[in-house]
């Protein structure tokens, strides 16, 4: 499979060069030093210090804040919040607009893992309660479910939209596999079916219609935690980072959040003092695209994406040391946008001013909407075969793409939807990126270790070695 091809490329280069501090990233949970994850405010309530924690110095601070209360002393009050940093709005442990007695506590309730309900922020800002007495999970999308065995939830995991449960027998054991509930299409959802399923909370993975199922499925902890589109640009304040600390404390699995957290955190700003080591001049100029409804899979769609800056490949993209093309189009707009429509022609013509070196091209088969898109090879975990994504490549670069012809071929490449609708920030897509289109800068960078590390540690599934299963990055070094 080409997959192995180029795991021993990737290979051969490390050897040569020795693995360095890479070494750090490979850890276990009980290798690594307790760090906290620094540069986070957690957007729990209960979080009175503003750090990235709710713990015992939080209770304290609660105390020594309402006894300066009790003193009636207004600029007292004042200078004590301006000391000691105090976050008056989530010091209200409990939301309930005052600050008091009961919200020490629920944070000691909280530090203890004995809170009935944990206030938060959710992905788009809003306050929410929910219960953590949970024994019924529903995750939608590759994100949550990945994330639910992250944090050691299998066995809490009930129901899944249909893309991940296509991935079941990559996922699960075969009795967990056959038990698992197909949800099917969770972006209309059928209401009565996942009523029927007597969740305790579901996870869901995009906005849409996101108040509506919080009315609709009844008894249930509708959440957004914000893991899809994560902004890594400033990773430590995105809402990625936020929703895994958050399921933490909603799962009772804080001590693990943490940790994926920080090796999520740690891995991005390896590759980013990596990319950051490199000259400007010798930076490839890359397009980070689109496979399906786009010029191509038919050369006769005129159209295409371009992925910038705010978007997980965007960031793959400048972690793997590359310019990304959106940037020399777009201006200011590509700073804050997650892709722009391009007009082909306008990407290849030779009165640019940058020429495209290399292509990669995002691929999604199963649908959050349960369909499949036509014309999307087998990729991913479950690939048993690059016979599909072979031809695809083949399409893609024939002579109907007459746009392309002066472009080698061998630079274009093939990349699995897994990389940006799972949850790992860019990160891992942003080692392979660094591996084949810098390879003497990202020597030390493993990223085939890396991905088989997410797998066999994070996600607890043994026996699986992408040098050998699936299929993520195809192009054929010939």
């Amino acid at each position: 499979m080409k997959t192995k091809i180029i795991a021993l490329l990737i290979v051969g280069i490390l050897v040569a060069a020795g693995i360095g501090a890479f070494a750090f990233l490979m850890m276990g949970d009980e290798d690594q030093p307790d760090v906290e994850v620094t540069g986070v405010s957690l957007q729990i309530f209960g979080n009175a210090d503003g750090d990235s924690d709710v713990d015992g110095d939080d209770a304290q601070l609660v105390q020594d804040y309402l006894k300066v209360v009790e003193e009636g002393d207004d600029a007292g009050i004042e200078k004590f919040v301006n000391e000691t940093d105090f976050n008056l709005q989530f010091a209200d442990a409990n939301d309930d607009g005052e600050i008091e007695e009961t919200d020490v506590q629920q944070i000691q309730y909280i530090v203890e893992d004995e809170a009935e309900y944990v206030w938060l922020l959710d992905g788009l800002g809003n306050s929410r309660k929910i219960g953590t007495d949970i024994s019924r999970i529903a995750a939608e999308y590759y994100a949550n479910t990945e994330l639910c065995l992250i944090m050691g939830l299998v066995d809490k995991l009930v129901a899944i939209d249909n893309a991940p449960y296509i991935y079941r027998d990559f996922y699960f054991n075969e009795s967990k596999a056959d038990s698992m509930v197909n949800l099917v299409n969770m972006n209309k959802p059928d209401y009565v079916f996942v009523n029927e399923q007597d969740l305790d909370i579901l996870l869901v993975f995009f906005t849409t219609d996101y108040e509506v199922k919080q009315e609709k499925i009844i008894g249930t902890d509708v959440l957004y935690l914000g893991l899809y589109n994560p902004d890594m640009s400033n990773a430590r304040q995105s809402n990625f980072i936020q929703g895994i600390l958050k399921a933490g404390y909603i799962f009772g699995a804080v001590e693990r959040a943490e940790a994926y957290a920080n090796w999520v955190l740690e891995t991005r700003d390896d590759l980013a003092a990596v990319a950051a080591s490199i000259p400007e001049d010798e930076k490839p100029e890359v397009l980070m695209s689109t496979y399906s409804s786009s010029y191509f899979l038919d050369p006769d769609v005129k159209t295409c994406t371009v992925y910038c800056y705010t978007d997980p490949l965007g960031q793959a993209c400048l972690l793997g040391g590359g310019k990304n093309i959106g940037e020399e189009l777009y201006g200011d707009v590509y700073n804050t946008s997650l892709s722009q429509k391009s007009q082909v022609d306008a990407l290849f013509n030779d009165d640019n001013t940058s020429t495209i070196d290399y292509i990669f091209l995002h691929m999604v088969k199963y649908t959050y909407g349960g369909s499949i898109n036509a014309g999307v090879p087998e990729h991913g975990y479950i690939a048993t075969s690059d016979d599909e994504i072979a031809q695809a490549w083949q399409d893609t670069t024939s002579d109907e793409h007459t746009l392309l012809v002066d472009m080698d071929p061998n630079n274009i490449t093939l990349i699995a939807g897994d990389f940006r609708n799972g949850p790992t920030g860019a990160v891992l897509l942003g080692a392979y990126i660094g591996n084949m289109i810098n390879p003497e800068y990202y020597s030390e960078i493993d990223a085939i270790a890396l991905h088989n590390h997410y797998i066999n540690f994070w996600l607890g599934i043994a026996d699986y070695d992408v040098a050998v299963d699936g299929v993520f990055m195809y192009q054929p070094y010939e």
